[in-house]
């Protein structure tokens, strides 16, 4: 059945209200999320269930439009949802054993090298999971591509540096 909510965006800060066909509910990151088609947007959309203020369920049926996947934010870390890219990111020698010894994503790949570090590909949609992710590795995670990718962690570093130096 078709519902609304109203949803306090954290992206954007706004409280907005939504006619929504709920298609599945998703656990991740220690959260609960609704994933639903947003006849508004004609895509499907993800909504925190802690961040849904109001819900009313209506007498309207729907028919879903769009098939998901059987598992839910297959391209990324975290719960979100984007076209994956590969991605190619070298951890030192420090930090190879503990990358090892984790399945962090269906389409990794690992290499090692001769001087220890580790070289691991992912196929992932650029998100910001992804990011926090790789910056919790410090100094001993580096990203070989994409460059695009490679730029916004920099960035992020220069950012948290001159904060740290003020």
């Amino acid at each position: 059945r078709q519902a609304t909510i109203t949803y306090h965006s954290r992206s954007s800060g706004r409280i907005k209200g939504y006619l929504v066909h709920p298609y599945r509910l998703a656990h991740a990151q220690g959260g609960l999320y609704l994933l639903a088609y947003v006849p508004e947007y004609g895509e499907v959309r993800t909504f925190a269930i802690e961040r849904i203020q109001d819900l009313t369920l209506l007498e309207q049926g729907f028919t879903p439009i769009q098939e998901l996947p059987d598992r839910a934010f297959p391209h990324s870390l975290g719960v979100h949802s984007g076209t994956p890219e590969r991605v190619e990111i070298e951890f030192q020698a420090d930090a190879a054993d503990y990358v090892r010894s984790r399945a962090w994503h269906s389409s990794q790949t690992l290499a090692g090298d001769e001087g220890g570090r580790l070289r691991l590909t992912l196929d992932v949609c650029l998100d910001r999971a992804l990011q926090a992710w790789i910056l919790s590795f410090g100094a001993a995670a580096r990203v070989i591509a994409p460059e695009s990718l490679r730029r916004d962690i920099a960035s992020h570093i220069g950012v948290a540096h001159e904060t740290v130096s003020r």
